[in-house]
């Protein structure tokens, strides 16, 4: 199983790929419930059970991804060129300490502040789940696993089986930050709507 696992990881990031944005860095995010719907136009929607789903998340030299996500359509609004006002302070507005190795298998959801998606190797430490698939070239694919929503404002966790409106997911991944650290130049943005299956 495993094995079969490796297989089609590398099937699926090895196809043919176009860098975002330079030849150095590259991320490319999907999403994987019972199908793999990969995030590669500036907006997708996606329909999805309500049960537990994840997301594959491939990084070369790109510590993390930003994300937002809300069950309202604030921050879905943008653009593929919209200014975000908020993008050189996105390491101030970073939700609470992300859940290292992902135990909780929760996805943060507010209406103010960032997640961010990181991976370190040395020491290891990252938000993703423990298992880490290295592929070619210095490329990492992370599995970050979701049962439930986390409402940061209100400290409650929100079962996937009770939610009834759409959620909406905004990515960013940086390419420059300044000599203080704050983000510069984006490598890319995508955005999300999942809805859900009646029934």
């Amino acid at each position: 199983m495993l094995r079969l696992y490796g297989v089609l990881l590398l099937h699926i990031f090895l196809t043919p790929f176009h860098p975002v944005n330079g030849q150095d860095k590259q991320v490319l995010i999907r999403v994987v419930q019972d199908e793999s719907s990969m995030l590669g136009d500036f907006q997708t929607n996606i329909l999805l059970e309500r049960k537990s789903f994840k997301f594959q998340i491939l990084l070369k030299n790109v510590e993390g991804i930003y994300v937002f996500a809300s069950i309202s359509d604030s921050v879905y609004r943008f653009t593929e060129t919209s200014v975000i006002q908020d993008f050189p302070y996105l390491k101030l507005l970073e939700l609470r300490d992300e859940d290292v190795y992902n135990t909780n298998k929760e996805l943060n959801i507010s209406e103010t502040g960032w997640s961010y998606w990181y991976y370190k190797p040395e020491p290891e430490k990252h938000a993703y789940n423990r298992k880490i698939t290295t592929l070619d070239s210095g490329r990492i694919v992370c599995t970050k696993a979701i049962k439930q929503l986390y409402n940061v404002a209100e400290s409650k966790v929100l079962r996937l089986k009770d939610v009834k409106t759409p959620l909406y997911l905004f990515f960013v991944a940086v390419a420059e930050y300044d000599a203080e650290g704050k983000p510069t130049k984006e490598l890319l943005r995508r955005k999300i709507r999942i809805e859900w299956m009646e029934g």
